[in-house]
């Protein structure tokens, strides 16, 4: 690996996770989302995946409405079978 973006000479552990600049053990900023050069790496990525996470929760939401409305299609079609085979027995039955 490169030397540190920051201290020239010092080899280099890790790279940031937004950025990629190469950093030593000292230079490094760990967070639960990963490790960056400095808080404004780790701000834009905390921005990232909140703006990741409500993307997910929205494609999640329209997938239930998308699914919700083929079932009540289906059920209309159900419906809409039963009642044929009802007219039908009716007709054959009690009309001939």
């Amino acid at each position: 690996m490169a030397d540190c973006f920051f201290h020239t000479g010092r080899p280099a552990v890790t790279r940031c996770k937004q950025c990629g600049k190469p950093l030593c053990s000292d230079c490094r900023h760990v967070t639960e989302l990963g490790v960056f050069c400095g808080e404004k790496c780790a701000d834009t990525a905390k921005v990232f995946a909140s703006r990741l996470q409500q993307i997910e929760q929205q494609k999640a939401a329209r997938k239930k409405s998308v699914s919700a409305a083929v079932t009540g299609i289906v059920k209309i079609i159900i419906l809409i079978a039963v009642l044929f085979a009802l007219y039908k027995f009716v007709v054959v039955k009690f009309l001939r």
